[in-house]
């Protein structure tokens, strides 16, 4: 069944309400503070797991031993970081084979919206996707799942042929080669004017551009002196505003130091995107 709502947010506490308090679920630590907010609203326990420095999604082999060692944990999140273009099936596969029953969620939100998703084949129990702000499309509002209904029939109402959401689909469906020809046309200006030393990789280019550099806020200062020019940091390790005793040189604190998200959007022209990569240019020599 496919749940459409103001946001991706207020499916994910709906479903996590239903699920009940006596699920945990592993989270990777570089994930939007409204997510484990989501959580703790929900009244659904949670703890946090470092991030893979090369995809830089959930570290996939310290989740299993994670989950190896602790039999309470049923359930996790992996969000598609920046958008990544990756396929964690088999991941998700040996989640399956260690528990039938593990909750998997498969947050998409900074991808591209895909309607036509298989429910037949994903392991994912939800997968969420979003056109909130600064999303791949992005008008302000909406989120939608796709929720394999076993365990919610009765509870949830089937969305999929709702005329609100079917107009919402519309609209979304019309502007993605819309955006899709834009971000196109920015990123080829940051790759051509970037050194590609600073690229994180074409496979995260779908959301935002980012780079890897040192002094990122000598970087991001230079850039905002610009009138007209921005760009976006990233979350620091999220685990800090939740626990005691947050992770220690982290992969997500080392990603986070030195990470810089340059818009591809219609926030963005084609002359601002120059200015930037120019600036980097300069900057990184």
């Amino acid at each position: 069944m496919i749940l459409f709502r103001d946001r991706a947010a207020t499916i994910l506490f709906e479903v996590l309400a239903t699920i009940g308090k006596h699920t945990k679920f592993l989270l990777p630590l570089n994930i939007c503070p409204i997510v484990p907010d989501t959580f703790i609203k929900a009244d659904v326990k949670f703890e946090f797991v470092d991030i893979n420095p090369v995809t830089l999604c959930i570290d996939e082999d310290l989740a299993l031993k994670m989950i190896k060692s602790d039999s309470t944990i049923n359930g996790l999140l992996f969000v598609r970081t920046f958008g990544i273009e990756i396929n964690p099936k088999s991941f998700y596969r040996r989640l399956k084979k260690l528990n039938p029953e593990f909750f998997i969620i498969d947050d998409q939100c900074l991808s591209m919206p895909n309607f036509d998703l298989d429910l037949d084949k994903t392991y994912a129990s939800l997968t969420l996707f979003s056109s909130g702000y600064s999303k791949y499309v992005d008008i302000g509002y909406g989120g939608y799942g796709f929720l394999k209904d076993d365990k919610f029939k009765g509870i949830f109402q089937d969305n999929s042929n709702n005329s609100a959401f079917l107009n919402y689909k519309s609209i979304i469906t019309n502007k993605i080669p819309l955006i899709r020809e834009h971000k196109y046309k920015i990123n080829a200006i940051y790759r051509e004017e970037i050194p590609k030393g600073l690229h994180l990789g074409r496979a995260f280019e779908s959301w935002r551009f980012s780079i890897l550099i040192n002094d990122k806020e000598q970087l991001l200062k230079k850039i905002f002196q610009h009138k007209g020019l921005f760009a976006r940091s990233h979350y620091k390790p999220i685990d800090s505003k939740y626990t005691k005793y947050p992770t220690q040189n982290s992969n997500a604190q080392i990603i986070s130091n030195k990470i810089i998200n340059f818009f591809n959007d219609f926030r963005f022209t084609k002359e601002k995107a120059a200015q930037c990569a120019q600036i980097v240019s300069h900057f990184s020599k």
